[in-house]
This record gives structure tokens, sequence and C-alpha cells, in this order.
């Protein structure tokens, strides 16, 4: 752990795990270091305890002069005479370990899975000659080298889609998209009166509930009754800009007959019941993964009051900042469907196409939104009902929200081809490195040398050390340890 007399202006070279490559550590200052991170030393190995980046490895390395700290999410393997770190980094970085790790990790599920430190103490590792070693390392780097070029390539191919990808979002909900189409349309039906309808197709829903539940009740609409209605949020004009011809500006409460939370009940693993869709069912670019589902027994309120129909838009109303506010659009699978609390349903009336909306918030002004009216607390933010209601955006005359939409899929189908093609050259890149790797831990990468001192001889040397050690342990540390 930290030294507790380093003063909160101390400068550390601190190696957290991040999320994709592994670049430079940071240098921060001690009042941005919480008390649980350790010090660890140059060349020390650092491997991720986190499920399922398991066998991500890094190396700590002389960046500055400042005190080297290393994140608990590290298990850290210090450095010994006896093996090259980078040796040993390799090593680690095999699928092998990741998957002895997965097996072994244990939490509360998902990303926040972990392996414990003690789980690798009786890991079997390889072992090679001192020198070897050095020779296996040297040419892993020299292969790592022109590996990671080829993946920063594929990195940035990625990133440019993703950027793509949200310029169609932005051109089909800004009207560039149809600017042809326009001209060639110029009598369709204007958005105001499209809005004029679906206000007045709301309104006759609420009256047609309300008296449906005073039927059920055996009672007679009480007088006046139909003043209890309440108008849906409007748009707010400030400071929006001009839209294309024939275009207004609607909220989602305006064009929506129901806003709801999903479901809270604890939901399982037995495939028999009914899927409940979760938040990490739903994907940024407003896809369902349905590769990892709980259910809800067969019956349960939930199954029946919040089954989803086709077309429902769900809204991701917790989670991290970069990924609050992820939409997407049930399409009808699985047939029978319900949706988990995290989640808010949006069921639009018609005249406004469910996608059109989701292209919205998930583009860069919905994205932009997202982020002005979350509220944030210790690693999360949330983006409740009330604000999704006043949610405002650009609503095209029906016909032109289709066309929209045809060109926009078109697009977007375009980079899913790519990006699967893309996703695809990675993956064979990592099938290589571990064969790669496989191929330097079985002995064939580099030549042996007999001349070099043997494995066995390394072992007996580190045995050795930890005995001096031992010896050299005050008697009650000692006590501790037996």
């Amino acid at each position: 752990m930290l030294d507790p007399q380093k003063t909160p202006t101390d400068k550390y070279e601190l190696y957290s795990v991040p999320r994709h490559s592994l670049g430079e550590p940071e240098i921060v200052e001690g009042r941005s270091v919480g008390s649980s991170k350790r010090t660890v030393t140059v060349d020390t190995v650092l491997l991720c305890r986190i499920n399922p980046h398991i066998n991500r490895v890094w190396v700590t390395g002389d960046y500055s002069s400042h005190t080297k700290i290393a994140s608990t999410e590290w298990i850290p393997f210090f450095p010994i005479p006896q093996v090259d770190s980078r040796f040993l980094a390799y090593f680690l970085q095999r699928d092998a370990v990741r998957d002895f790790g997965t097996l072994h990790a244990s939490g509360v599920g998902g990303s926040l899975m972990r392996v414990k430190a003690s789980t690798f103490a009786d890991f079997p590792i390889l072992l090679a000659p001192r020198n070897e070693q050095t020779r296996i390392a040297d040419v892993l780097d020299e292969l790592l080298k022109g590996m990671d070029a080829g993946v920063t390539t594929l990195q940035r191919c990625q990133e440019k889609l993703d950027r793509y990808r949200a310029s169609v979002l932005k051109a089909a909900v800004e009207g560039e998209l149809t600017a042809a189409w326009r001209e060639r349309h110029p009598d369709v039906e204007p958005a105001s009166e499209l809005l004029q309808r679906i206000l007045a197709e709301r309104r006759r829903r609420w009256q047609q509930e309300q008296l449906r539940t005073y039927a059920e009740k055996g009672k007679a609409p009480p007088k006046n009754w139909k003043a209890k209605y309440k108008e849906p949020i409007s748009p707010d004009a400030d400071d929006l800009p001009a839209l294309p011809r024939g275009w207004c500006w609607a909220t989602v409460a305006q064009c929506a007959s129901a806003i709801e939370y999903g479901s809270s009940a604890k939901a399982h693993t037995d495939s028999t019941g009914v899927p409940v869709l979760r938040m990490g069912n739903i994907t940024l670019d407003g896809r369902f993964v349905l590769d990892d589902l709980k259910y809800l027994p067969l019956g349960h309120p939930a199954t029946v009051d919040l089954r989803l129909r086709k077309g429902d838009l769900l809204f991701n109303r917790t989670n991290s900042i970069d990924l609050v506010g992820k939409t997407a659009i049930y399409a009808g699978k699985p047939r029978l469907c319900t949706f988990a609390s995290y989640l808010i349903r949006v069921r639009l009336l018609p005249g406004v196409h469910p996608r059109f909306l989701m292209y919205a918030l998930n583009g860069p002004a919905g994205r932009q939104w997202v982020g002005r009216v979350a509220s944030q607390t210790v690693g999360q933010a949330n983006v409740n009902g009330t604000k999704l209601a006043a949610y405002t955006f650009p609503l095209p005359p029906s016909e032109e929200q289709e066309a929209a939409l045809l060109a926009g899929d078109e697009q977007l189908r375009a980079i899913d081809a790519t990006e699967t093609a893309i996703d695809a050259k990675a993956k064979q890149a990592g099938v290589l490195w571990q064969s790669v790797l496989h191929q330097a831990f079985t002995g064939k990468l580099v030549p042996q040398d007999p001349a070099d001192e043997p494995a066995a001889a390394l072992l007996e040397g580190i045995a050795g050390e930890r005995k001096a050690r031992a010896r050299s342990r005050p008697a009650n540390a000692r006590r501790r340890a037996a």
C-alpha cells in the first residue's frame, strides 16, 4: 500500500487498467490517488484480474523518476533475477492463462468478476534457461511490433467507422439524407399537421382508457372527467435550430402512448421462463445482443403487464456515463419477452417511426443531450423517465421518415459489413499471436543452446533465495507465516 507519509502533491507513475491498448502510464498527483494503490518496482509484471481481460499484461517501465504504483485490479509479479520479466509477461498472455483465471473468477457477475492473486499460486509456469528466456522475449518483442502496427491500423479503421456511423445518424435526423427526396415531394403533409393528429390520437386513447376503467368499476364517468387529461410537455422553442421545410420539433411525451420503467424482479437462468432484456443486451449502435439472457417465470406479473411489443423502443436509463442512454428497438425476438428496471419502454403513437427516434437518440445530438441531462453518482449516470419524456427531437413528415430510414439503413448496413470484416481480421491477428506464443513456449521459436544453465538450476536458486528471506524475517513474522 502507499506510504502514508507521502503528501498530496507528490507525483506517481500510475498503472491502471485501460479499456483498450496499453500505452504509457499516467502521471498523477497524490491527491488523485486512493490509498488502496500499491507501490511496485520497474520490471514488475502486472496481470489483470478482471474478467474477461484476465490475460491482459503490463510490465512496469521507467517512464519517470516518480514512485511507481499499480491499481488493485492488477496482480503483481515482482521481478527476480532468475526470470526475464518480458518472458513471464508473454507467458501470461496465453489463452490458457485467461481460461484458468476465468474459471476461478468470482463476484457478482459480468465485468465485476475478478480472480484472486492466490489463485495463481499453484499455476504451473514454464521456465526456460535464463539466456533462452531473453532470446525468446527479444524475438517476441520484434514480432509484437509488427502485429501491433496491424492492430493499430484496424483500431483506426474502427474509429473511422464509428464516426461514419454517427455522421449517417446525424444526416438522417437533420434532413441531409432526404434533401433530394423533399424536392421531388413538395406536397406531402407537413409534420406540424402530423403532430396535431398524433396529439389527438393520444387524447383519444386516454379517454378510451378512462372509460374502460370506469366501466370495470361499474361507475359512470363524472362530470368534466375529460378535463383531467394532462397535455404532454411541448418543445422549448428557445435556441432550437431551423429545420428543413415541412419538419417540426416534438417531444417524446407528445408522441408516446406509454413511457414505462421495466421490472425490478430478480431474474434467473432457467431458460424455460420468459426472457428479460437488460441494459447489457443493448449495444451503443442500437442492436440487441441475446447471448446472455435472464428469465422470469411464465405467468409472473411483469411478463403480462410489461410484455414487449414489436416496435417498442427501449432506452437504457442507468449505466456508466459512456453507455447510459443507448437505445434499441424490439423487433419481436425473442417472441415472448419483457424488460428490466434499468430500461425505459417508449411505445410510440402512429405517425412516428420508432427507428427514427432511435436514430435521434443514438446520434451525436442525442448523445450530447444525454451528457447534459444525466445525473451522476459514483460510477453511475441516470436519465429518468421525466427527462426522456421532455427530450425534443426533429420530426419529419411520415413519408420522409421512411425515406430517411431507407437511405440511412443502406449506409449502416455497409458500415456493419466493413466492421464485420475488421473484426474477422482482428480475431485472425489474435489467433496468430496465440500460435506464436505456443511456438515460443514449446521450444520451437528460437534455437536452444546446450551451454545455457538449465532451468532446474534457476529453480534451485529461487528456492534458496526464499529460504534466505524467510530466515532473515523476525521470529514473530515467521510464526505468522507458519
